[in-house]
């Protein structure tokens, strides 16, 4: 098996000393990976990581995830070739098809259906992947280090997708709520990720072995007092009760040595080696990362 990572995904909008601060101490926290999303609102993601990438030295600097309708391939890998000179190398490119369909309208880009998403998703991959093996197309003499390429979802096709491409799959462990438009999301059981987990070493074959598997925790309590955790949660996802939420893979409830050990089990399940958490808990989680990382 895998040894841990851990990621923090920071997201709270600051001047850029606060910015930096927060960058630094992540990595004194013992965090393998800073991630930043795509989202209209939020950080704009590479100059957020070059900011990131010089005044931190061991932690890489990834994209969680970028949403691909927002970026044309080519001025992409534009992007992604300064960034991989920015962060030293050290760039980890995340992407994924966007799930928040009021960003789309905002940005006057087409929603379309699912199948049509993945389709671009597909396409600027392929694109993507084809013009870091070929850098002279764009003017680029001498290519930075490829980033390690990660690539979010949940559906058969882009499982199969990150099956073909991917360094990393990140299992999205959720679905859009019917008719959201802000990216509500519903998590799911333990039994769905075991079954996408599942279909993705198939979808993968003999390359399984060699992509690392992700998860982002969606909900994580520290807490000595796990049961009454637990109650508090269950009156937010009703559809999620007792023993059930306990199971589920997005949710990490308990003390630093209990969440260690579901982490184990889960590895063991799902071969879920690199956990994100967001940067809410960032502080709190910090023991379980000190507890398994590398390990």
């Amino acid at each position: 098996m895998r040894p841990f990572r851990f990621g923090v995904n920071l997201t709270a909008l600051g001047e850029r000393d606060s910015w930096l601060a927060q960058c630094r101490t992540a990595e004194q926290l013992g965090y393998d990976v800073l991630t930043v999303s795509d989202h209209l609102g939020g950080q704009s993601p590479f100059p957020a990581l070059a900011a990131a990438a010089a005044v931190t030295e061991r932690v890489r600097l990834g994209t969680f995830v970028l949403n691909c309708a927002f970026w044309n391939p080519v001025l992409l890998a534009r992007e992604v070739f300064t960034a991989g000179r920015l962060t030293g190398g050290r760039l980890e490119l995340g992407l994924g098809t966007g799930y928040v369909r009021s960003e789309f309208d905002r940005a006057g880009l087409e929603w379309g259906t699912a199948g049509q998403r993945v389709d671009r998703l597909a396409a600027t991959v392929a694109e993507l992947v084809r013009l870091l093996d070929h850098p002279r197309e764009l003017g680029v003499a001498t290519a930075p280090p490829r980033p390690t390429l990660v690539l979010g979802g949940n559906g058969d096709r882009v499982l199969e997708l990150a099956a073909r491409y991917a360094d990393v799959v990140s299992f999205s462990a959720a679905v859009l709520k019917p008719g959201a438009t802000r990216g509500s999301l519903e998590l799911l059981d333990a039994e769905a990720v075991q079954e996408r987990t599942e279909y993705f070493a198939r979808a993968a074959g003999d390359r399984a072995a060699a992509v690392e598997r992700n998860v982002l925790a969606q909900t994580v309590v520290v807490t000595d007092d796990p049961d009454a955790a637990i109650a508090a949660l269950r009156r937010r996802m009703p559809k999620l009760t007792g023993r059930r939420l306990a199971d589920v893979p997005t949710v990490l409830v308990g003390s630093p040595a209990g969440i260690a050990d579901r982490l184990r089990e889960r590895r063991e399940r799902y071969g879920i080696s690199y956990v994100c958490v967001q940067e809410s808990v960032m502080y709190e989680f910090a023991p379980v990362v000190a507890l398994l990382s590398g390990r």
